[in-house]
């Protein structure tokens, strides 16, 4: 069982599931739990500070995370936006967790929330909009961060294309070996 004040699940290992893997490592969380359907994608979260990850086609996610974090998670982040996921998230959480949805697949999605568990467990839910991030305070702190290597953007970049290729590179994208793919050149 982790000392850390806090463990973490992250649901969706992709580009900017892994950048949260990342944030979690940064802020010290205990133990790091990645959630996707690429083994190759789980590979890079354990690079990028994963301690533990799930492949949830071979694990039932929600009593995989149980079973390493028998309290459940503090913190669940959700990068799919799926309405089964958010449902799986909530349950990955312990007393006074939080779950962070991220990603959205239909603007239609809905989340039935037990009110008696959320009440009981102390469960909150918390959209977050582009990273809920003050741009002027932290981007020069991701630089920063960047600039004493202790923010992996490099492994990130999966592909580089020239901006007449941008429709081979929206098709790459659709493969879970690739993260981003970059523009260039001109």
């Amino acid at each position: 069982m982790s000392q850390s004040p806090y463990d973490v699940a992250i649901i969706g290992a992709g580009g900017v599931g892994l950048n949260a893997v990342t944030a979690a490592s940064l802020a010290g969380a205990g133990q790091i739990i990645a959630i996707d359907i690429h083994d190759a994608t789980l590979r890079k979260a354990r690079r990028f500070g994963a301690t533990d990850v799930i492949d949830s086609t071979k694990a039932e996610p929600v009593e995989a995370v149980r079973a390493l974090l028998p309290r459940g998670a503090d913190h669940v982040f959700d990068f799919v936006g799926l309405k089964a996921v958010a449902e799986q998230g909530l349950a990955m959480l312990g007393v006074g967790g939080g779950l962070y949805l991220v990603g959205v697949s239909k603007p239609e999605v809905g989340l039935d929330v037990n009110i008696f568990d959320a009440i009981g467990g102390q469960k909150r839910v918390q959209g977050v909009n582009f990273g809920s991030t003050n741009f002027k305070r932290d981007i020069p702190m991701y630089a920063d961060l960047y600039l004493q290597g202790r923010l992996n953007l490099d492994d990130l970049v999966s592909k580089r294309i020239a901006l007449r290729d941008v429709n081979d590179g929206y098709a790459a994208l659709k493969d879970g070996s690739i993260n981003r793919v970059v523009v260039t050149s001109f």
